[in-house]
């Protein structure tokens, strides 16, 4: 095989096909990518038997062929050749030789025998656009749980009907919910499946840098049962899907609604970083809503506290709400409107939070319909 690249172009198509190398590989053969070149375009990709990612980059085919190499050491070196030239790959016996400006590089060429087979790239569901679609992932993936001792709750789980699509992750403490239009090309498109939250949100973040439509696909039973695809441009992932009942929560934004606060986004998140040296571990900052002023407490008697007050527009009873301080921060940087909107219930009830009414772009709202596309639901926590 050989092969010349321009650099930016191998370390685009490393960056994203490295997505699938495993930190700690059962299989030796996993730690590395493998490269096929053939016509004009040399193929990236690699695999960990959960996730597998794959790209097509342009480049100058003067032997076609197909080998492995470690893949962290290719990344590393690709990083560090100088922007603007090309790279040449040539196949020797037993090794690959590396050369760019000057430089050069022979790296091991494990055996392409011990590497397993990929998954095939399932059915096509329907498009969505890919920057809408890794704003909603990284929206709602804000609520899925790290740790993994209840695997579920470590998932986004994605509603498909005819023209919307679903989203939403919980970690017991918080839910966010995001809708999105897409256009399916199934008859019977009505489903939901669950995604790794931390895989799907990798993806969809590089995935949604290029613009255009994003590709979603399903494996189907012939052998790609619980398989999701993603696709744009050359590039593409699949990864497995976990077989579990995610919780029911639709019932949980039915709470009698006691008092709206309409408050500055920017303010409130500057407020509560403000307040946040004096917050210990698992405790509260401490929400005051009056008619028109909001008072932010943190801390207590006993050690340091801090205070700070914002203006704040309230329909309803005045009221008093304490929340985890990191969770409150990320559901307002997770909204995209200068102004957001807190809900309140009953004592005790979970406090929603939506994006204000200034918000310009409604139109990826499904079917025209009045429930916001972003809701982001918190359960307070004692101390107010």
């Amino acid at each position: 095989m050989k092969v010349r690249i321009a650099r930016d172009r191998l370390v685009e198509g490393i960056t994203w096909a490295a997505r699938a190398l495993p930190a700690r590989p059962v299989v030796p053969a996993l730690a590395a990518l493998r490269l096929e070149a053939a016509g004009g375009t040399l193929a990236i990709s690699a695999y960990n038997h959960e996730v597998s990612a794959g790209i097509e980059v342009a480049a100058a085919v003067d032997r076609p062929g197909e080998i492995l190499v470690p893949g962290r050491l290719l990344a590393e070196i690709a990083r560090s050749l100088p922007r603007e030239h090309s790279v040449e790959l040539v196949v020797e016996p037993h090794r690959a030789r590396v050369t760019c400006a000057g430089s050069y590089f022979t790296l091991p060429l494990p055996a392409l025998a011990d590497y397993p087979a990929t998954p095939l790239f399932p059915d096509l569901a329907g498009t969505v656009a890919a920057s809408v679609f890794a704003e909603g992932v990284a929206q709602v993936a804000i609520a899925a749980a790290r740790d993994e001792t209840v695997p579920v709750l470590t998932a986004i789980r994605m509603g498909l009907t005819h023209d919307g699509l679903i989203l939403a992750a919980t970690d017991r403490y918080r839910l966010a919910v995001r809708r999105l239009p897409w256009r399916s090309v199934t008859e019977d498109p009505t489903r939901s499946i669950l995604a790794p939250a931390r895989v799907l949100a990798e993806l969809a973040r590089y995935a949604g840098t290029g613009g255009g439509d994003l590709r979603l696909a399903l494996g189907a039973e012939d052998g790609r049962h619980g398989l999701l695809g993603l696709a744009v441009d050359r590039r593409q992932a699949t990864t497995r899907l976990l077989d579990y009942e995610f919780p029911g929560y639709e019932r949980l934004f039915d709470n009698e609604v006691t008092g709206v606060a309409t408050i500055d986004t920017a303010a409130l998140i500057e407020a509560l970083r403000r307040v946040s040296p004096v917050v210990t571990r698992n405790t509260p900052v401490r929400l005051s809503f009056g008619r028109d002023s909001l008072r932010i407490e943190a801390g207590s008697t006993d050690e340091a506290e801090a205070g700070a007050a914002l203006p704040v527009e309230l329909t309803g009873e005045p009221t008093r709400a304490a929340f985890n301080p990191a969770h409150l921060l990320d559901g307002l940087s997770a909204l995209r409107s200068p102004s957001a909107r807190m809900s309140f219930g009953t004592t005790g009830r979970p406090t929603v939070l939506t994006e204000g009414s200034d918000r310009a772009d409604h139109a990826d709202q499904p079917n025209g319909s009045d429930t916001p596309d972003y809701r982001y639901l918190l359960m307070p926590m004692r101390g107010a």
